[in-house]
């Protein structure tokens, strides 16, 4: 066998299961799409491209020999983005959400990955504590009136299906939902992620606000409410520049 013939088994189909290729709901129209694990996207009958909720990604998601090992698979995409999209799927289906709701905890997602980016933290909690604690604590806020297919669940339910469903570890389902209840009680933390989380969010709600708001009272809040300082010069660039 040459040496470049040889590949990691992580990646290799000859040691996957039966279970890694299975049926996912087009988000469209309802009919059924088969994918392969590692299937990035696929099309459905009625035309409805969309990602792949249950890619998995194996070894990929936390190898430092990624990209070179499996170059194709990412096309310029980083495991971050990947990751963060296959959350708003995830929650689409599940959640179902206007549009617009969808489009705001796509923003607010992309702010919290800019403040990882300057702060470190775990991408994965983050990410997941950012899309669904915003998703599902607008639903709730909403009294179930959103065509969820989980009303009536509680918040740490529908994160605990949400994020089981895309095979997600069960410390960072546990961290979560412990960021996302403290939200609710209005509690705070030190670590990282809550921080970051509780950034990115305030970050989303001034920019609903913006045009309510005088440029003297948002940097008020940046310099008084925003608690890391990627945070603040994110907030900064987003809402003043």
């Amino acid at each position: 066998m040459q040496k470049d013939e040889i590949r990691c088994p992580g990646q290799n189909t000859l040691f996957w299961k039966p279970e890694d290729i299975y049926d996912v709901t087009c988000p469209s129209c309802g009919a059924k799409v088969e994918f392969w694990k590692d299937d990035s996207k696929r099309t459905c009958t009625c035309g409805h491209r969309f990602l792949n909720p249950k890619r998995d990604l194996g070894c990929l998601e936390y190898c430092k020999y990624a990209e070179q090992c499996m170059p194709d698979m990412f096309q310029g995409e980083s495991l971050k983005a990947l990751y963060r999209d296959r959350l708003l799927v995830g929650a689409k289906i599940a959640l179902k959400p206007e549009d617009t709701r969808l489009k705001r905890s796509q923003e607010i997602a992309e702010v919290a990955e800019e403040i990882l980016d300057g702060e470190g933290g775990q991408p994965k909690v983050v990410f997941a504590a950012t899309i669904l604690g915003d998703l599902v604590l607008h639903s709730q806020a909403q009294g179930g009136k959103e065509a969820s297919s989980m009303q009536g669940e509680s918040p740490r339910a529908v994160v605990k299906k949400v994020l089981a469903d895309l095979g997600t570890e069960i410390e960072v389902i546990d961290q979560v939902s412990q960021i996302i209840e403290d939200r609710i009680n209005g509690t705070s933390a030190e670590e990282i992620n809550h921080r970051i989380v509780s950034d990115a969010w305030l970050v989303g709600d001034l920019l609903e606000k913006k045009q309510l708001l005088e440029e003297k009272a948002i940097e008020r809040l940046i310099e008084n409410k925003v608690q890391t300082e990627t945070g603040k010069k994110v907030a900064r660039e987003r809402l003043l520049a």
